[in-house]
């Protein structure tokens, strides 16, 4: 944990104006590069850090949040899209489908929103196995494959009022050949997309507090506010080195996070005049943090719910 202290504390360089995402990524690979070796969180925080705004440190995390929920399959600098929504369906219901032909496996179906404009885009997609059963366990498989793989195909960008600089378009896949080998093993759902949704809200939180860390030294915010940063960024560190199934993580995961709300909403009382431009910018693009606000408290109380059927059981076992 010191070196990522010892670096957000560290005397903030002049940021740099970044417009485009392509602007963005040489900062953001850079960081993944020379801190090779460290743990997703910090590269991803270190990164946000250098942001001059919310959408950098958005998708900061959002990358770190796939490496350390894919780590066998998402490396250092490769940007992925992990594509699992379909409109109207929830997760465990899509559609999308992976099938065979004398033994080949293909890909189709759409999503309805990916991460999209990026070159040489790796894509992460949930679908459902025709050699599986139809529901539950094993019913849904992770398969990786590039963007520009003969099959895939998008639809135009939507325009978006929060983090525009960030672009996201439908994909579909009409029968894309895959091979074996792009067909993650274990749960599609379970193990893989369920824990990277815990992990994307953690990182999204570390990096949207180190983003505004830096916006606070470059400010001169209160001490006190940039401790409490501090102290955030810290406890959101520690979830990410839990197991996001564990329920126990995920009650500690609900309070941290809590926290770390907090500590951005009292950042409003602190912006000034000279920081009008990103201040502005900031209040357009708040709003993508209450994405999914419902599914996080409906995790928390799931996880006290079973804490407490877990304690009733062991009760009842002693005759207590």
């Amino acid at each position: 944990m010191r070196p990522l202290l010892v670096s957000l504390l560290s005397a903030v360089d002049a940021r740099a104006t970044y417009t485009e995402l392509t602007q963005w990524l040489p900062v953001w690979r850079s960081v993944q590069k020379t801190t090779v070796g460290r743990d997703p969180f910090s590269d991803s925080v270190v990164a946000a850090h250098k942001a001059d705004r919310l959408a950098w440190a958005f998708f900061s995390g959002y990358q770190g949040a796939i490496q350390a929920a894919f780590p066998n399959l998402a490396e250092a600098g490769e940007v992925v899209a992990f594509c699992a929504n379909e409109t109207g369906r929830k997760v465990t219901e899509i559609t999308t489908k992976v099938d065979h032909r004398s033994g080949i496996p293909h890909l189709h179906g759409q999503k309805s929103w990916a991460l999209s404009g990026v070159e040489n885009l790796a894509l992460l997609v949930l679908a459902r196995r025709s050699d599986g059963p139809q529901k539950g366990a094993g019913s849904l498989v992770m398969v990786k494959l590039p963007s520009s793989s003969f099959g895939v195909s998008w639809g135009v960008a939507r325009s978006q009022a929060v983090v525009p600089e960030l672009s996201h378009s439908e994909v579909r896949f009409d029968s894309v050949r895959l091979d074996t080998a792009q067909l993650v093993p274990g749960d599609g759902y379970s193990e893989f997309a369920k824990p990277f949704r815990v992990l994307e809200d953690v990182f999204v939180s570390g990096c949207t507090l180190a983003y505004l860390l830096a916006e606070a030294q470059s400010g001169k915010w209160a001490t006190n506010w940039c401790q409490r940063c501090i102290a955030a960024i810290a406890m959101l560190q520690v979830c990410t080195r839990l197991d996001p199934k564990d329920i126990h993580t995920h009650i500690l995961v609900s309070g941290s996070l809590s926290f770390a709300s907090n500590v951005i909403q009292e950042s409003e009382g602190h912006w000034q005049t000279e920081q009008g431009v990103a201040h502005h910018r900031w209040l357009r693009d708040r709003q993508i943090l209450l994405q999914g606000k419902e599914a996080r408290r409906m995790r928390a109380v799931g996880s006290w719910e079973r804490l407490q059927k877990e304690a009733d059981s062991i009760a009842l076992r002693q005759g207590i």
